[in-house]
């Protein structure tokens, strides 16, 4: 496993990976910071604002970013029919512990980033709201669990048709659908794995005054049970995708 994990991280040196893991995290900084708070109430509730808004960022960004990861990570394997040699010259267990495990890392990195971004953004802008230790920490958790189910959803749906482009389409169509279920009632949305950053989110508008465009935010309970069901649905994917290498003709 340790041979195939550092014929990954070569790979992905060539591919520029690491460009690409940065992406996200500066879009976020980008498209938060472009809407910087300068009114004393906005910032004693900067950080709930910026917690609320993360989600829905990643149900619009992250379907995409982890359908072209698991597409970057299975992509020269699938050309000039190359599994049907690896098979042969590795073991299949060791092949996939290695690309599971890298992606994995990246999916981590990805999220590193985005909850250091966050900080980042309140320390710049001022944010006077006392620092949510624990929403961050949580948004930390469902981030990485969501992140995971799909990554290894779109590289179990890579496997099953052999070409990444479906994978692709997919990550697109379920960026789309997952921005759509911020708008749905919260029992909809829960079927939408794509965008279960949204339901999962600890933060809430509490209270929208039309005539000052005043928002109040709110915390509810943290939702153990929605996180639970997204980290067996990512087990299931996880096996399902390992079954199909293991079981795949030559």
């Amino acid at each position: 496993m340790l041979r195939s994990f550092h014929a990954e991280l070569q790979k992905a040196h060539r591919r520029h990976d690491l460009l690409l893991c940065l992406l996200v995290p500066l879009i976020m900084i980008l498209w938060v910071g472009g809407l910087a708070p300068s009114d004393p109430g906005e910032l004693a509730n900067g950080y709930s604002a910026l917690l609320y808004s993360i989600p829905v960022i990643e149900a619009i960004l992250m379907p995409v970013l982890m359908a072209v990861l698991a597409s970057r990570l299975w992509e020269i394997e699938v050309k000039g029919s190359m599994p049907k040699l690896l098979y042969t010259l590795q073991e299949r267990r060791s092949l996939f512990a290695g690309k599971a495990a890298f992606g994995l890392l990246e999916i981590l990195l990805v999220t590193l980033l985005e909850m250091g971004a966050a900080v980042l953004l309140g320390i710049v802008h001022g944010y006077t709201e006392a620092f949510p230790t624990g929403q961050l920490v949580y948004l930390f958790v469902c981030t990485l669990a969501v992140d995971a189910m799909l990554f290894f959803g779109e590289f179990l749906l890579m496997l099953w048709v052999g070409n990444p482009l479906p994978a692709l389409c997919m990550g697109i169509v379920g960026a789309l659908v997952g921005l759509f279920s911020a708008f749905m009632p919260p029992l909809a949305s829960y079927f939408v794995p794509f965008g279960y950053y949204i339901p999962l989110s600890a933060y809430e508008v509490a209270n929208w005054d039309m005539a000052t465009h005043t928002v109040t935010y709110g915390t509810r309970p943290f939702n153990w049970g929605l996180l639970a069901f997204t980290l067996a649905l990512g087990a299931v994917l996880f096996a399902l995708a390992w079954h199909k290498v293991q079981d795949e003709e030559v």
